[in-house]
């Protein structure tokens, strides 16, 4: 039965994600040149973000100009300048499309008001010799909203793996903590570098 839910919620996820993202490149591309200073949600330092007319499709966490480690500015695309309004507009709707989505109540999975049931292994991630399956269930404490999330990583070799991530980003391990909440991924990569 959660498998049949899960497949459901998927689907209508996908179509709502798939509609957003293709309205988020021109949106974006228009939006960047207005973009705002602001701090971010996850750490209060200063980003720069899209303006509040289209914070859908804008990141609170991080902003335009990438992570917080730097890895967006080393690993720009085509040598782009992390600053420049390409790389901003690749960050904002290739590589992180719609990503306040995961900040929309009843589109994101609060973990931290969630009982956490999982099949498979506790812990899944495309590392190496870290890899394995899990299906997660999150269920609201207290009331009838479910979110699911399957993650399989297998290792072909040192360096590459199969993955698969459809759903939520929920893990076992968020039971109890105070996670903020959790967005959904469709990933699928059989090569993936690892």
């Amino acid at each position: 039965m959660n498998l049949l839910l899960a497949l459901i919620q998927w689907a209508l996820l996908i179509a709502v994600r798939v509609i957003l993202i293709l309205l988020g490149l021109p949106i974006v591309a228009l939006a960047i040149p207005f973009r705002v200073n602001a701090v971010s949600a996850s750490d209060d330092r200063p980003i720069v973000n899209l303006p509040r007319w289209a914070w859908l499709f804008g990141n609170d966490y991080d902003g335009l100009l990438g992570d917080k480690r730097g890895w967006w500015a080393d690993n720009t695309p085509f040598g782009w300048s992390v600053d420049s309004l390409a790389a901003m507009w690749w960050w904002a709707a290739v590589r992180n499309p719609v990503n306040n989505l995961r900040l929309v109540p009843g589109i994101s999975c609060p973990v931290s008001e969630c009982l956490i049931t999982y099949r498979g292994h506790y812990s899944v991630e495309d590392k190496p010799d870290r890899g394995g399956w899990q299906f997660v269930t999150a269920r609201r404490i207290g009331g009838v909203s479910r979110w699911y999330g399957f993650y399989l990583a297998h290792q072909w070799s040192d360096t590459r793996a199969f993955v698969i991530r459809i759903g939520y980003k929920i893990k076992p391990s968020h039971q109890g903590g105070d996670e903020p909440a959790k967005g959904m991924t469709f990933k699928l990569n059989p090569w993936k570098e690892i």
